[in-house]
């Protein structure tokens, strides 16, 4: 069973698995899913923006992202062993926090962090395609319609066919895994490989290796979707914890191999210039030009797939958060059987985000979202260590990881004038949460549900 189909069905039949008491998913299920999740997208958009920030210790870099996320695994395993629920994060912080303007504010901020991540991948999408199929000198303009070309067909897919997206789903992630396999053991075969350029002589500073790190952070947050389905993995104490850390520590090391390759066959000058395509112009370099060709179309696949999937899962959490009580009734209405509401915000918001900012801000703010979050699901397991069986200091631990790890990007963006307009993109990111729940809680909100 897909992640896709599984979601699906426990939308529509919220209890159904509850009332048979089934609980279908084995290890290999969880682990696809979580690997599903974290390998595709993410690192086609983001590769090349890390080797630019941290030239040869752009794998250091992957590999701190990689801790991180393996110590907020710990406290996910232990949530989702205690508290198995299709609402994954959200009830989680319920659970620890009790249901109120903080938690509300930080589930919005995981919807948030959501729709940013998808403007990644849109974004992503249309310049593999552009920088491919179409003239340089028309580049703004054919990404621009990419962008919102892909959005709209995907959200229009999602809404007519869900079982469409279930289809595809498995196609999509089996091709993307396929065609990196393939850049990767052709990489690593094909000619003398520059691993001169991983040595400490071309790192930079530490501070900017662990900022580039969280700036990449989403390439990780995908094994969070594997909290989703927590309730229908059977021994879950055993399949959970396997699928949760061998997701991210499979993801850990095929990143490495990737990043071997692509900075062996390709120096830092040419992946600068290409740094929003640096696969496929590290492809080209041993593959000539049907590499080129074929990383840019595993790279459509990938953040097609990543979008078609994001786009059916966010579009839930709205639904969820109205079923907390966190969010307005409006995203409970039904139309042929679907809760088309939260879908078309979530399109709408992807598609002015995806069509205004530059792969850094967008990739910065979607990872301080993902961090501010998982910083708070470790305090979550640390506060209900006793209920959770856990060891509280190895959540705390991981919490003030995320916290450390997410100011040092934060002043690293500060100190480039370039980037510093990032922060203001941020701090917005931060700031509506806040301002919709106390919009949404005032007694005089137009749509605060009825009591």
């Amino acid at each position: 069973m897909t992640f896709l189909s599984s979601m699906r069905r426990r939308v529509e039949h919220p209890k159904a698995d509850i009332a048979k008491g089934e609980h279908s998913l084995g290890f290999l299920d969880a682990f696809s899913i979580g690997i599903g999740g974290i390998v595709g997208g993410g690192i086609f958009a983001t590769l090349g923006l890390a080797i630019v920030e941290s030239q040869g210790a752009t794998y250091l870099s992957f590999l701190i992202g990689g801790i991180v996320a393996l110590l907020t695994a710990y406290s996910y395993v232990r949530l989702s062993v205690a508290y198995p629920s299709k609402g994954g994060t959200i009830t989680f912080l319920n659970k620890a926090l009790g249901p109120g303007f903080f938690t509300g504010s930080l589930s919005v901020l995981l919807v948030m962090s959501y729709v940013v991540l998808l403007a990644v991948y849109a974004y992503a999408f249309a310049t593999y395609a552009t920088a491919t199929f179409f003239p340089p000198a028309d580049y703004e303009f054919w990404h621009r319609i990419l962008t919102t070309a892909i959005m709209i067909l995907l959200a229009v897919v999602n809404f007519i066919g869900p079982s469409l997206v279930e289809r595809s789903e498995g196609f999509f992630n089996v091709s993307k895994l396929v065609i990196l396999l393939i850049f990767v053991a052709l990489g690593l075969f094909s000619g003398d490989l520059a691993l001169t350029r991983l040595t400490p002589h071309d790192w930079v500073s530490a501070p900017q290796i662990i900022a580039t790190g969280m700036l990449v952070f989403l390439s990780y947050e995908g094994f969070e979707l594997i909290a989703n389905v927590s309730d229908q993995v059977r021994d879950r104490e055993r399949n959970l914890t396997y699928a949760y850390y061998g997701s991210i520590a499979t993801a850990m090391v095929f990143y490495m191999f990737i990043i071997v390759v692509t900075l062996g066959h390709l120096d830092f000058g040419s992946i600068t210039h290409s740094r929003d395509y640096a696969l496929s112009a590290a492809a080209r370099v041993f593959m000539g030009k049907t590499g080129f060709v074929l990383l840019a179309v595993g790279a459509i696949l990938a953040t097609a797939s990543a979008i078609n999937a994001g786009l059916f899962g966010a579009s839930k959490l709205p639904l969820m958060l109205a079923e907390e009580g966190e969010a307005p009734r409006r995203y409970e209405r039904k139309m042929w059987g679907r809760y088309p509401v939260g879908l078309a915000v979530i399109a709408v918001l992807v598609l002015v985000i995806a069509n205004f900012l530059d792969l850094h801000a967008l990739s910065s703010a979607a990872s301080t979202g993902f961090i501010l979050v998982f910083m708070m699901v470790n305090v979550a397991n640390a506060r209900l260590a006793a209920e959770t069986g856990s060891r509280r200091w190895i959540s705390i631990t991981g919490a003030a990881v995320c916290l450390v790890a997410l100011l040092v990007m934060l002043f690293q963006i500060a100190r480039v004038p370039g980037h510093r307009s990032d922060l203001v993109f941020i701090a917005g990111l931060l700031i509506f949460p806040l301002i919709y729940q106390i919009l949404f809680r005032s007694p005089k909100y137009l749509f605060r549900p009825k009591p």
